[in-house]
């Protein structure tokens, strides 16, 4: 039956989103497999290089989601289609591309006018939209945690970090073929350590779109921002694959521009992820604060839960109480899922589901502060010690 706060239908996606992963998992589990008996089981080094950079990349992802922890369901799922579902659909439209150019103009032409246009007009618009309709699909299907350009930076970063995963194990294969260790030593310096992040820029920059649209507008508004996104998107992945291939031959000259174009790239990576960040924590603070006005939290409580320092300091203050840890930390979760409820009610999302949700969230919110308000008057008086007190 389904609940007036939307919560049935969160976990419908919840399972479907499961399912998926399980399925995705499998199908990335069988293309490890397969690497690891190439080249007389030494493909395992393979999947283990190409693992280096989407390690990093996800570590990194899980410190910039420290603000709002994102449900792990929603960050293993664009990593899983980024290195399964959008390989498969590059590949099936690469093909039938390659297919078609055959029948009209012969098989020689058509594999000489791939060779020479498809890395700067093919490939970066067919991967930038096998990576990036997932998250046009994500922002529709589960708009409650596609609230604004953090969470599409996130998303993207991980659905970008999937692909490169894949993709590294064909380019470190194809270089240890020809080239054996100097050869897979090379290519993982270039594409491990000089440039992980640019598949993941790619995709984010997408995502950063859609989150922006979503925070400000209705549903259809993320539909009509994706085609910007992905178009930036594209361009820079165009212009990476363009010096890639015209530097080629120059020697240290062309190794230090694709170097300093990576590096580039790099800092437009993690200046977003930063000021995205602190958006986002400005945009919370912002929303508590509309529930101080409306007389459901104290400008002690908006400080608190809405600032870093507030959060660290209550997060110890709490802890020397029985059970005030574990309730803080629930508190911490309420108060950021009130802010999205607000963000999405003053937009006109979700409508009356999105109300009953809100209300939910402002009475779990107020029965945990009289939990943790229990808890301390066991040992002190509450107006003296909580960092919410009135």
């Amino acid at each position: 039956m389904s609940r007036p706060d939307g919560s049935t239908g969160e976990l419908v996606r919840i399972i479907l989103a499961s399912i998926a992963i399980g399925l995705l998992g499998f199908g990335l589990l069988l293309i490890i497999l397969f690497q690891s008996l190439t080249f007389n089981g030494l493909g395992i080094l393979i999947v283990l290089l190409s693992l280096v950079p989407m390690a990093f990349i996800f570590l990194v992802v899980l410190w910039f989601n420290r603000w709002k922890k994102r449900n792990p369901v929603w960050l293993v799922l664009p990593l899983l289609w980024g290195a399964v579902m959008a390989i498969v659909f590059t590949i099936v439209v690469q093909t039938l591309g390659f297919l078609g150019s055959t029948l009209v103009i012969g098989f020689d032409s058509s594999q000489s006018l791939f060779d020479l246009l498809y890395p700067v007009l093919g490939a970066p618009p067919i991967e930038e939209g096998a990576k990036g309709i997932f998250l046009a699909v994500f922002a529709l299907a589960a708009r409650r945690h596609f609230t604004g350009p953090l969470d599409g930076f996130i998303y993207g970063s991980l659905v970008g970090a999937g692909f490169a995963f894949t993709e590294n194990l064909q380019y470190l294969s194809g270089s240890f073929d020809e080239g054996q260790f100097v050869g897979l030593a090379i290519t993982f310096v270039l594409r491990g350590i000089v440039s992980p992040l640019s598949h993941s820029l790619f995709t984010a920059v997408a995502g950063v779109v859609i989150g922006f649209a979503a925070a400000r507008w209705q549903w259809w508004a993320a539909i009509l921002a994706w085609p910007l996104g992905w178009s930036v998107g594209t361009f820079l992945h165009a212009l990476w694959n363009f010096m890639a291939g015209a530097v080629g031959g120059l020697g240290i000259l062309g190794l230090l521009i694709i170097v300093g174009l990576a590096l580039v790239y790099a800092v437009i990576w993690y200046s977003l992820a930063f000021v995205l960040r602190w958006l986002e924590v400005r945009k919370d603070r912002a929303m508590l604060d509309e529930y101080r006005q409306a007389g459901w939290l104290t400008p002690a409580e908006v400080d608190t839960f809405g600032t870093w320092r507030g959060r660290s300091q209550g997060k110890r203050w709490a802890a020397g109480y029985h059970g005030g840890a574990d309730t803080f930390k629930k508190m911490v979760r309420t108060t950021i899922n009130l802010a999205n409820a607000r963000q999405r009610i003053n937009v006109h999302a979700g409508g009356e589901v999105e109300r009953e949700r809100e209300k939910k969230l402002l009475t779990d919110f107020a029965a945990q502060r009289t939990r943790l308000m229990n808890s301390v008057n066991s040992a002190h008086s509450y107006q003296a010690h909580y960092p919410g007190a009135y």
